[in-house]
């Protein structure tokens, strides 16, 4: 029988193997037990640790922090393998994740050589990050003048806003991103500024916004042609072309209808002249005036939207006031008023304009206030008031929950039975109705035309609606038996129509059956119906597309230089 020598060298040997077994298998256990995850950061590329709360639903970056961790670790999100895993430290991975759906997910550390797992219960939570929708440039502001712009971003939560650059010298920009302010210069300036929007889960955007902010004239030379009872001359007599009223040069803003009129001159004085039954002209009596009369003694009017029945205005202060046909004054009454009465008590009203009705008994008005807010009130027959039904109201009332309306009377319209207006994001809106060859005909709330987003002003007439877009053209729809879209036809049409192929149109206002607009050259064009002179070519002739008045180059361009009602107003440089 042969027997195995036992040295001590063997069994030396022997334990040592057993205890490196032992030693591995315990190794194995400790690593078990030690793997775990304290920490979830929001990293950037470079993975410098953010503030976010939160993950961006198009993927990010990540650092864990625990123990236990090794080279041969992963890192799962939900059900969902990280795009990549880099091993930092024991305590410490680095991860890039995919994007997610907004939710909030499990998180886990898996050895894949072990198998040893970690897990944070919600450990992760996915948010979009904030999106800019005002458009980096911003509407050109006029200098040494009050004016407010709400700045706007989306996200799944609330957005605070921020500027991280210097604002122009004068504004100033809120939490809830109201940019506003008077930016007190003596030459046009272009501003350029950064601000952040930031939501609940620290997730930030930046965008570098454009202002530009104009010198805006004190006026010209306020001159009509037309038909005699509103043309303002004094005489009664209809003129075919341009005539100067007076021999004043600082008109400034006018709003025209078929029956009276209302400028506001260079000095914040207001005058009216025409029809006056319902006391539309605001000089405390209900008497015809050929030609212009000051309303009151106040020198702070800033913005003025009457028509045929009722006048509408707001002055330097903010406040808003009305006067003319009960119906829509917004007073909380049908009685008729012949001088300017406060509309409650705010100050805070930023644009006004009033629909164009046949009679008092439809007639309604519109306006915004500084923090982006819609208000409507006076007749509801069409719908007209955005209030998702037919129910008239005769005191303001709020037009949804939006804060994205339009802050200049430029971006707000109405024809006869529908309301019109460009939010900040240059989309346009309609609701009401224009007769039944619109495409959107009758809607009770507001509803969009189309999808663009390059709208920049609006103007209504009876049936016809004008608009501008940031590229320069011009787009008309709507009534023509006249030729009043200008297409060098007399079709109707229901959708906008761009108006030749110019690039440089800037203002355009219609009237009942004409249109008048400027470029940006300083030129004038009319064309439409002409049986009064409208179009002031000196004739009668009816044009069905754009002819310039006469040769000058100096016409006032800018928002309430012209205007259009059964006669037409223009303003030149002076």
């Amino acid at each position: 029988m042969a027997f195995t020598q036992i040295t001590t060298s063997n069994l030396d040997n022997t334990i040592n193997t057993k205890l490196a077994a032992a030693e591995a298998a315990n190794a194995a256990v400790a690593n078990i037990v030690s793997l775990a995850i304290s920490s979830v950061q929001i990293a950037d590329s470079s993975y410098n640790v953010l503030d976010d709360t939160a993950a961006n639903t198009g993927g990010g970056y990540l650092v864990i922090n625990g123990t236990g961790f090794t080279n041969q670790c992963v890192v799962i999100v939900g059900t969902t393998n990280a795009t990549s895993t880099t091993f930092a430290n024991t305590k410490q991975l680095r991860a890039q994740v995919p994007g997610l759906a907004a939710a909030t997910y499990p998180l886990y550390v898996v050895d894949s050589v072990t198998g040893a797992t970690a897990i944070k219960v919600n450990g992760l939570t996915y948010s979009s990050f904030p999106a800019w929708s005002t458009g980096s440039t911003l509407s050109n502001q006029a200098a040494n003048t009050s004016f407010s712009v709400n700045l706007s971003a989306n996200s799944d939560s609330a957005i605070t806003y921020s500027n991280t650059t210097a604002l122009p010298a004068g504004t100033t920009l809120a939490a809830n991103g109201l940019f506003s302010g008077t930016v007190t210069i003596g030459a046009q300036t272009t501003y350029s500024f950064d601000v952040k929007a930031t939501d609940a889960e620290n997730q930030d955007t930046s965008r570098t916004f454009s202002l530009t902010v104009t010198i805006t004239p004190a006026g010209g030379s306020l001159w009509s042609w037309g038909f005699n009872s509103v043309n303002g001359q004094g005489d009664g007599i209809t003129r075919s072309s341009p005539t100067q009223v007076g021999t004043g040069t600082n008109w400034k803003l006018i709003a025209g209808s078929s029956a009276s009129v209302h400028v506001i001159k260079g000095d914040g004085t207001l005058w009216a002249w025409g029809q006056n039954s319902g006391g539309m002209l605001g000089i405390n009596d209900i008497a015809y005036r050929s030609s212009p009369v000051q309303v009151g003694s106040g020198t702070n009017w800033a913005m003025i939207g009457g028509d045929l029945w009722t006048t509408t205005a707001i002055k330097t202060d903010g406040s808003l006031w009305s006067w003319g046909a009960g119906t829509a004054t917004g007073q909380n009454d049908t009685t008729n008023r012949s001088s300017p009465t406060q509309v409650g008590s705010n100050t805070n009203w930023s644009a006004v304009f009033h629909g164009k009705g046949f009679a008092n008994s439809i007639q309604c008005s519109m306006a915004t206030k500084t923090d982006g807010t819609l208000w409507t009130w006076g007749s509801n027959s069409s719908g007209q008031l955005g209030q998702g039904d037919v129910i008239s109201r005769s005191s303001p009332v709020q037009v949804g929950s939006g804060t994205d309306w339009p802050l200049t009377q430029n971006k707000l319209t109405g024809t006869s039975q529908g309301m019109f207006a460009i939010k900040s994001d240059g989309t346009l809106w309609m609701w009401g109705g224009v007769s039944n060859f619109s495409a959107i005909a009758y809607r009770s709330s507001p509803t969009q035309v189309g999808s663009n987003t390059n709208w920049s002003t609006i103007a209504g007439g009876w049936y016809t609606v004008g608009a501008t877009k940031t590229d320069g053209t011009l787009w008309v729809w709507g009534w023509n038996s006249s030729g009043i879209i200008g297409n060098n036809s007399t079709t109707n049409q229901n959708s906008p129509i761009q108006i030749g192929s110019s690039t440089n149109w800037s203002n355009v206002r219609l009237g009942q059956q004409h249109t008048i607009a400027t470029k940006t050259d300083g030129t004038l064009w009319t064309w439409g119906m002409n049986f009064y002179g409208n179009l002031g070519h000196n004739n009668v002739i009816y044009r069905s597309s754009p002819v310039q008045v006469g040769a000058s180059t100096s016409w006032r361009t800018e928002y309430g230089a012209i205007a259009a009602g059964s006669t037409t107003f223009a303003t030149l440089n002076t």
